[in-house]
């Protein structure tokens, strides 16, 4: 298959929207990933209040957040939400952890937490603290 691009739109649009989806629940860790079997690029977002209760909840949240803005660049349907316990989320958290400078890092290997993929990209920690205007 020939997977298309994440371009640097998409990773500021999916940065934008992980800071805003922090205000509803704090997202512990923001990942895009191609996965092996879609051409596709999904932004997932881990929360350790998100879980089997409340997933519905929450993508009504991804749906009213993003459906009210037109964006090329981040669509809906792309994001995935996931427990900070998801085997995805706790490998690409420990990719991330890996290396003292908390920087994003473009993920080159084959699979993440059992899952076959093409590529991914972690984002950084989210920042503690707000940065005073």
């Amino acid at each position: 298959m020939g997977a298309e691009l994440l371009v640097k739109e998409q990773i500021e649009a999916g940065e934008d929207f992980v800071q805003e989806f922090n205000d509803y629940v704090p997202v512990v860790a923001a990942f895009w990933v191609n996965t092996a079997e879609s051409d596709e690029w999904f932004l997932y977002i881990a929360s350790d209040e998100i879980d089997d209760h409340n997933i519905d909840v929450a993508y009504g949240e991804v749906l009213r957040r993003l459906g009210s803005r037109s964006s090329q660049w981040l669509h809906p349907f792309r994001v995935k939400l996931v427990n900070s316990h998801d085997p995805t989320a706790r490998e690409a958290m420990a990719i991330r952890d890996r290396y003292p400078v908390k920087t994003p890092t473009h993920y080159h290997g084959t699979s993440l937490g059992g899952m076959s993929i093409d590529g991914a990209y972690i984002y950084a920690p989210l920042s503690t603290t707000k940065s005073m205007p």
